[in-house]
């Protein structure tokens, strides 16, 4: 599943963005979920809520303009591809400081989108999300490992706390982690795993995460989580 918000304040050009994206994933035979905002500001109140694999925005809009919006995504999203359409090309080099993957005038939409898609496509399918399932007595549930800001041991149970709040497993921290089998989630101390997607700054032995958490670094593990934050982050 291909995730892609667009932003755009004229309806017309939002409405053929949307089309284009459309039928591209469709005959390619990616299933694909879009988004829709004919205002930054609304989207930006459920910024936090949702993430995209793709981000198209539109440059010039009134209040609010697409650069702005870009680096607001880029504070909390550092992976995910931006593109920007307009039809002001002024604003091509202050688009690529925000690390725009395209920069497309609006007047060559049907031909350069689809372009971009092409050259986009292996970059994102890699990147395809992944879940843990939690199963409990009459009840399943999905979290998107893009979601997990952290692990944390409680007792007999191991605590996700994701976006949508926290969930809990009857498992040991270790466990769950090899079941997890990734290498994005980083153990950190005793009884704590951070997702490295969500790590924004390592002070001393405090990592600070997108969701305001600070956990401790444990000093036997302090250098080699040191090195798995500069690897990922470079």
């Amino acid at each position: 599943m291909i995730k892609v918000m667009i932003l755009d304040d004229e309806q017309l050009y939002l409405d053929k963005q949307k089309q284009i994206t459309e039928k591209y994933f469709a005959e390619k035979g990616i299933p694909c979920e879009i988004d829709i905002f004919l205002n930054a500001e609304w989207f930006l109140c459920g910024l936090d809520e949702e993430i995209y694999d793709l981000y198209i925005l539109d440059v010039e809009m009134p209040g609010m303009n697409g650069i702005q919006v870009a680096k607001e995504i880029r504070k909390r999203y550092p992976e995910p591809v931006i593109i920007f359409v307009t039809n002001y090309l002024e604003y091509a080099v202050e688009a690529y400081e925000v690390n725009t993957y395209r920069y497309i005038p609006k007047m060559a939409l049907d031909t350069k989108l689809p372009q971009a898609y092409d050259a986009l496509l292996p970059e994102i399918m890699e990147k395809e999300e992944r879940y843990y399932i939690i199963e409990k007595k009459g009840e399943l549930e999905k979290i998107a490992y893009s979601d997990i800001f952290y692990l944390k041991k409680e007792g007999k149970y191991v605590v996700f706390v994701h976006r949508r709040g926290e969930s809990r497993v009857r498992k040991s921290l270790k466990l769950v982690q090899e079941e997890l089998d990734s290498d994005e989630f980083l153990l950190v101390d005793k009884g704590y795993v951070a997702n490295i997607r969500h790590v924004m700054k390592l002070k001393g032995y405090d990592l600070y995460l997108r969701d305001g958490m600070i956990l401790p670094v444990g000093t036997a593990r302090f250098g080699q989580v040191k090195q798995a934050i500069v690897d990922f982050w470079r």
